[in-house]
């Protein structure tokens, strides 16, 4: 029965010869049949002249499923907290780098999550051809601005999703960050401008600021993030963003990517404070196996072959045949290309080519069916395996057709059809157009999106081997002088005229101008992708153009020579590469004429030095050097009275009414020697800053003179709140350093980086004398975020430690060392542990003063709130005394609570032994505070009355003492100090106790229970209540 069949089966697939062995032979049948019909029609089966691969994802159901469940955990809810997610996808290594199925799998991810409301971006990699920095990346979000723009896509949602996103874009970017988005994704600027704004978009203009190379990276960075989230929080929709060939990126694209992976991660758990929500957005890596990092957190599905069964499904499908009869040829196909999806594809069609396959009616049979030889197709060796298949399926093609697809190649994986219009009759084409239109027709490659790409590397690959070396340099030479003209206008033509040069070489160039024509344009380049921030592209454009200098340069070419140097030693100092900026540095200054030519890599050097930490008394030297050469010299050991004479010199020039009329009414810097100086006067004053120098006020001085003198440059109000700075540190003038630093802000402009410094230098060490404590806290946060924003690392830093000191002395519970605070495992055994002697000593070893005054106000403050006095003693006596020597005058927010809480500790220490020392300590704190009481109320009459109270305490005046204690407790109430309301209350208590008035004693107990539980000190209210 199995062997013999009715007249009428299904295309004669049971005759004899086809005859099944057993049962199951025939379940398998049916089953295919039920699965997929029309593979057993007979009309089918009949008109399939050739094999017809389908495009679907084979042996992938459980990556599928997997990858579909990554992305969902993406997908939050107001109260969720799940960590983002990053799915990397790679092939095979070695000699299969492609075709193993990665794309197929991805395609058929996207389509299920976009047919369930996701967004999806692509942005796809290529190893040939020199992109624009971070266009690949940008493409892929204009191109999706671009279909917002489109008139069906407007018309539906412009009333709800584009103007949600307009409304988000426009509260994300400020004026200074649009023209650097736009510069990447022209289509953004439609976006973001209407009638009412458009006209002052079009106008604002990018410039790029040298002198902040790192921060400007960093901000970069930044842009792309709250760009993503601008996106996908207007249009209430996850989204998927595809990363194809990831192994090809650019390091400036991966810098980026890995920038938004951290960032991702960071803020995917809502934020109560700040309302920070995840950026649902779900990434995908495609690359290749032995191009990922096994030490990495990614997830990772590694696309294996397919096994000898999938082959068969892939084979029998492709044929429209049973598996059952497909089993032998899937078996020699697994074998010759060892289960690789797309060889498997390329072997199928080249077997019918070959005529080893072949669909033909059989005269035997008097039916239509494959005929092949196994021997003979068992036998065929393919020794460079799918790239050998392609070679082959290509020199089959027309000489037009080859030509247009090598042409294609030397672009890479893709190109727009702008730069093919430019092109279009080179390299022999009579029209490149027509000529790709057949290469789209034979599947080679294929038009979208505005351009043309290949539909698979390995068809690129064999486009670049279809001919040799020779000729393929015939092909760039003329590709690249059809697109030399267009080059100086367009930035995406100028970076494929350069990425052409460079593969072209120095070596093959012999003619002088056309050499000095590519290093000038690889020179162009080079500063345009440093001002994208991508200086490892800048650095290869650069190092091309100088390849094309001759012999003799600095004679023959002498600025396009030191332009090109300087360039080097700028993009290698923001690479890190020490070894080649001081090569190109030593260049510069070998080979320059004049100091005006040298003073761009000047500036790189002090950068360089002021940023190793072990050369800053270098960096001084080399800066005064650079000054002195500039007309701006300085004394070698400035005395204080010197330093003390410049202050309230240049104090009353810019003080009063008419001075700072005068000083807001200055017109700009012309002067280009005293610009320059201005700019190395700022190097120098951070240096001076971070070392804690005498020359800080003589600096800022120095840029306020110059600008009274010269006009205003861009660094004038940095010198204008440095002296602000100076007046309140140095001479305790609050008032006019308050007035100054105010004015610096009102005139700095919209500046940020001037912005971030002069804020920062205002609230974390100025404002904090005349406006109240809690106050200042938003603002240092608000500071903190801008600096982040535009990548000033430094300076963030900086008002993230002012914002921390002011929050642990004033807010919180401090640090691990109020752990036991808090009621920590520690103990209040640890208070005088948790900062040693040893740490305090480091500090002042280091010179870091400032650290080891706060270490030790902490310490105070933590050993005091606690009554454990004898174990700070001995490191009170020693270290008020010598900060009360070196900070008579001095005035940082620091001191206020090295002299409160050193006052109280002094006080304790005098009542117990009449010790002079004590009692000279309690009165400079005393003294202090009523300055500063005079200056702010709301942050030092608490305190002053609470060391008021203690001092009267110790010298037996009750009454007085009994007055200034509620004083304090009104004071610290009405101010919002809650920890020293507590602190009042409790001292309070205890002077009540002992003086007899028990009737009080248990209210303010309460009290300062309440107040320390409030404040969080867990561990100080278990030890309140524990106590006798």
């Amino acid at each position: 029965m199995l062997s013999n069949r009715d007249d009428n089966d299904i295309g004669g697939l049971f005759q004899c010869d086809k005859s099944v062995s057993s049962f199951a032979e025939v379940i398998m049948d049916l089953e295919q049949m039920v699965d997929q019909p029309k593979d057993f029609l007979y009309d089918t089966i009949r008109l399939n002249a050739k094999p017809i691969v389908r495009n679907k994802l084979y042996s992938r159901q459980k990556e599928l499923e997997q990858g579909i469940e990554l992305a969902g955990r993406c997908v939050m809810d107001a109260s969720s907290s799940v960590k983002q997610e990053v799915l990397i996808i790679s092939g095979l290594s070695g000699e299969q780098l492609t075709g193993s199925g990665k794309s197929s799998l991805v395609n058929e991810l996207i389509a299920q999550l976009t047919s369930n409301g996701w967004e999806s971006l692509h942005c796809k990699f290529d190893q040939i051809g020199r992109r624009k920095p971070l266009s690949t990346i940008a493409s892929a979000f204009d191109s999706l601005f671009l279909s917002l723009l489109s008139t069906e896509n407007a018309r539906l949602c412009e009333n709800d999703t584009l103007g949600d996103m307009r409304t988000n874009l426009l509260e994300s970017f400020d004026e200074e960050s649009f023209p650097i988005l736009f510069h990447l994704m022209p289509n953004l600027r439609r976006v973001v401008s209407n009638d009412d704004n458009s006209t002052e978009m079009q106008q604002t203009d990018y410039v790029f600021d040298e002198s902040a190379m790192i921060s400007s990276k960093i901000r970069m960075h930044n842009l792309f993030y709250e760009l993503l989230k601008a996106i996908t929080s207007s249009r209430g929709t996850p989204m998927l963003l595809f990363l194809d060939d990831l192994h090809w990126a650019d390091s400036a694209s991966l810098e980026l990517i890995s920038f938004l992976i951290d960032e991702m991660g960071a803020s995917i758990t809502d934020d109560p404070i700040t309302n920070v929500r995840g950026t649902n957005v779900f990434i995908i890596g495609a690359v290749r196996s032995n191009e990922v990092d096994n030490s990495s957190d990614l997830t990772e599905f590694l696309e294996q072959d397919l096994s000898p069964d999938d082959v068969n499904v892939m084979t029998s499908e492709a044929l429209c045949y049973s598996q059952r009869l497909t089993r032998s040829l899937a078996d020699i196909i697994h074998q010759k290309t060892e289960g690789n999806p797309f060889f498997m594809k390329e072997f199928l069609n080249d077997l019918t080519v070959e005529n080893l396959l072949v669909y033909r009616f059989s005269e035997r049979t008097w039916e239509w069916e494959w005929e092949w030889d196994e021997e003979l197709i068992e036998s065929r060796a393919i020794s460079d395996g799918v790239a050998e298949i392609l070679t082959r399926k290509l020199l089959r093609l027309t000489k037009d057709q080859l030509s247009g697809l090598v042409m294609l190649s030397c672009f890479g994986s893709e190109v727009s059809l702008e730069v093919l219009a430019l092109v279009r009759s080179s390299c022999g084409n009579s029209d490149i157009m027509n000529t790709l239109e057949s290469a789209a027709q034979a599947r080679f490659v294929e038009r979208s999106d505005e351009k043309y790409r290949f539909v698979h590397d390995m068809i690129l690959h064999a486009a670049q081997e279809a001919v040799d070396e020779n000729e393929h340099m015939v092909i760039m030479k003329e590709l690249l002088q059809a697109l030399l003209p267009y080059g100086y206008s367009d930035d995406t033509i100028l970076f494929i005229v350069v990425d052409l040069i460079s593969r072209v070489g120095a070596e093959r160039v012999h003619d002088s101008e056309t050499r000095l024509l590519y290093a000038q344009l690889n020179l162009t380049a080079a500063k345009k992708a440093t001002n994208a921030t991508d200086f490892s592209s800048a650095s290869t454009c650069v190092k091309c153009g100088i390849s094309f200098l001759s012999d003799g340069h600095w004679e023959t070419s002498y600025r396009l020579s030191l332009e090109l140097f300087s360039q080097s030693a700028l993009v290698e100092w923001a690479l890190g590469n020490t070894e080649q900026m001081m090569r190109s540095l030593d260049e510069v200054f070998n080979n320059a004429k004049r100091l005006e030519d040298t003073l761009r890599a000047a500036h790189v050097k002090l950068a360089y030095l002021r940023m190793t930490g072990n050369c800053l008394i270098e960096a001084f030297d080399y800066g005064f050097q650079i000054l002195e050469q500039l007309g701006e010299s300085f004394p070698a050991t400035p005395k204080n009275g010197i330093i003390a004479q410049e202050i309230l010199g240049t104090k009353q020039l810019v003080t009063g009414p008419l001075n700072e009329s005068k000083l807001r009414g200055l017109a700009e810097m012309t002067d280009s020697t005293k610009k320059e100086a201005m700019a190395f006067l700022e190097e120098m004053l951070i240096c001076s800053y971070q070392s804690q120098s005498i020359y800080f006020p003589l600096i800022a001085c120095r840029m306020v003179r110059i600008t009274l003198q010269y006009g205003r440059a861009k660094t004038s109000c940095v010198g204008l709140a440095s002296l602000a700075l100076s007046l309140v540190t140095v001479f305790s003038d609050f008032s006019e350093g308050y007035s100054m630093v105010k004015t610096s802000m009102s005139i700095a402009g919209s500046d940020k980086r001037v912005l971030c410094y002069i804020k920062t230098t205002a609230y974390g060490m100025i404002n904090i004398w005349k406006e109240p404590i809690q106050a200042i806290l938003p603002q240092l946060k608000d500071v903190y975020n801008m600096s982040l924003k535009h990548g000033l690392i430094d300076n963030a830093l900086a008002a993230e430690r002012h914002k921390r000191m002011v929050m642990h002395l004033c807010e919180l519970p401090v640090s691990n060392g109020i752990s036991c605070l808090r009621g920590s495992s520690f103990g209040p055994q640890y208070v005088e542990e948790f900062i040693t002697e040893e740490q305090l000593a480091e500090a002042l070893r280091n010179k870091e003063s400032t650290v080891c005054e706060g270490m030790l106000a902490i310490k105070m403050m933590c050993t005091f709130i606690f009554r454990r006095f004898d174990g700070v003693k001995a490191t009170a006596r020693q270290y008020l005394e010598l900060f009360e020597r070196q900070g008579s005058a001095s005035a940082q927010f620091v001191n206020i609570y090295r002299l409160f809480y050193g006052g109280l500790l002094s006080l304790h220490f005098y009542g117990e032994s009449r010790d002079q020392f004590w009692m000279d300590r309690e009165a400079h704190a005393i003294q202090k505070m009523e300055v500063w009481t005079a200056e702010s109320v709301w942050n030092f009459e608490n305190k002053l009355f609470l060391l008021q109270a203690e001092r009267h305490y110790a010298f037996g005046e009750m009454d007085h003492a009994a007055e200034k204690y509620k004083l304090a407790q009104e004071s610290s109430k009405k101010h919002r100090f809650l920890h020293e309301e507590a602190l009042a209350c409790e001292l309070a208590a205890n002077f009540h106790e002992k003086a007899g008035n028990v009737k009080f004693v248990a209210e303010l107990i309460d009290r300062a229970v309440s107040c320390y539980q409030t404040w969080g000190a867990e561990g100080k209210v278990e030890s309140l209540l524990l106590s006798p």
